[in-house]
């Protein structure tokens, strides 16, 4: 969660004399397996030719195992226009779908819909809504997760004075206002995914800046080797690859 740990300790108000201590996870760096989709742009002026590619990635990744999944967006333009496609395709595949202002009960609702009886179910959410942060699916609940995007906030004057601040005080601006938060949340998103020490599933990240070695910097060790994937016919393979060895 407090990665990159520098930029934490900084805006939590830590100097040159702060102390960090980064302790290692409890849990099998082999029961997650991490996969980034490096062929395909998801910045906004690339997303309408996006769609139907992320359909294939997330028909990809559901089909390796039957199980539960969540697939996060940066907007809810964005994750309906990818629903829509994916349900015409799909049809038998049972979908659920976070709704703006849902109340206590349909989010309540949402959740239970998320049991481990081993049948398929594709959740559509929001990056940093309620369903990416703070919730326990643990065991066959949610065996994957897809994030479509880097999670960067969208553009307003708040974020954009922390960027002029930031610019000045270390000459890294953009990246305080909007690179470290928006994949603050999807180290978030992602860990979903793991929850106990018996917990197995996926993560795939969906957008050709992952492989930047800036991104690829901010990667956490409990990642391990994070495979890279071209198209939705690379993310199979591995998807099918990953499965097979957890018989």
């Amino acid at each position: 969660t407090l990665t990159p740990t520098e930029y934490f300790a900084d805006i939590l108000g830590g100097d040159k004399r702060s102390v960090s201590v980064s302790f290692r996870s409890p849990f099998p760096k082999g029961n997650l397996c991490v996969a980034a989709v490096d062929g395909i742009s998801t910045r906004y002026e690339d997303r309408e030719q996006s769609h139907k590619k992320i359909v294939n990635c997330i028909a990809a990744t559901v089909s390796a195992r039957s199980g539960n999944y969540m697939v996060y967006f940066p907007s809810y333009s964005y994750m309906e226009e990818v629903r829509r496609i994916f349900e015409a395709r799909y049809p038998k595949v049972r979908t659920l779908v976070q709704k703006k202002n849902m109340s206590p009960a349909d989010k309540e609702a949402f959740m239970s819909a998320l049991v481990g009886d081993g049948k398929t179910r594709v959740g559509f959410c929001v990056l940093g809504g309620s369903f990416s942060e703070g919730i326990d699916l643990p065991g066959n609940r949610l065996i994957g997760v897809v994030v479509v995007g880097v999670g960067l906030p969208g553009l307003s004057s708040e974020n954009n004075i922390i960027r002029d601040y930031y610019e000045e005080k270390c000459g890294t601006g953009y990246d305080y206002a909007y690179t470290y938060p928006g994949m603050n949340g999807v180290l978030q998103a992602t860990g979903r995914v793991i929850r106990t020490e018996t917990d197995v599933g996926i993560a795939v990240l969906i957008d050709d800046r992952y492989a930047e070695p800036k991104y690829r910097a901010m990667f956490p060790q409990e990642w391990g080797s994070v495979k890279f994937a071209g198209n939705a016919q690379s993310l199979a393979e591995i998807a099918r690859n990953f499965w097979k060895n957890k018989k």
